[in-house]
């Protein structure tokens, strides 16, 4: 239920701009963000302390409203027995009204690919997140305050500890600043 002019895929971009700069911001330049030159391995967004090597992937799932019951939807889809489950890779669900971030949630992979909707359809796995951006469900421990990304990226980070070889090979393909 997309209420601008913008398309699906310009709509995905714009909440990983808002992703990246609201990270920005809320890190005081802390943490750096960047874009792959490809998407290919289901990854928008890489992410490190400044100096540091990236640490962690994010695939970034964007609404611009709710649907009919109030509740933000994304949907993932991998091929089959392909999605990720690894704690540094994780799922930024954004609900973006204009140039603001309404609501978000950062969930590490292990725990979306737990809590999502699993559909298989011609051969790829559909992960469906449903969720509310102000009341308790499955997903609402995930749920943070916009203004909070540097912090909560910074933390997983350091939980993450050395970046794993899927992400170092993302990064030595090539990353563009986000």
């Amino acid at each position: 239920m997309m209420h601008s002019g913008l398309d699906k895929t310009q709509i995905g971009r714009a909440g990983e701009l808002a992703l990246s700069l609201y990270a920005l911001i809320t890190s005081d330049g802390g943490l750096e963000v960047f874009s792959p030159l490809t998407d290919d391995d289901h990854v928008d967004l890489v992410a490190g302390l400044r100096g540091g090597l990236p640490a962690i992937g994010l695939q970034v799932k964007t609404s611009d409203a709710v649907d009919a019951h109030g509740l933000v939807e994304a949907r993932a889809s991998f091929p089959d027995g392909q999605a990720r489950d690894d704690p540094a890779f994780l799922y930024a669900i954004v609900l973006l009204h204009a140039v603001q971030i309404h609501a978000l949630w950062i969930v590490p992979s292990p725990d979306f690919n737990r809590l999502a909707y699993r559909v298989r359809d011609k051969g790829r796995d559909v992960l469906e997140f449903r969720a509310s951006p102000a009341n308790p469900d499955a997903f609402a421990r995930f749920r943070i305050d916009p203004m909070q990304i540097g912090p909560t990226l910074a933390g997983r980070i350091g939980a993450a500890g050395s970046a794993p070889g899927w992400l170092l090979a993302l990064a030595g393909r090539g990353v563009s600043g986000g």
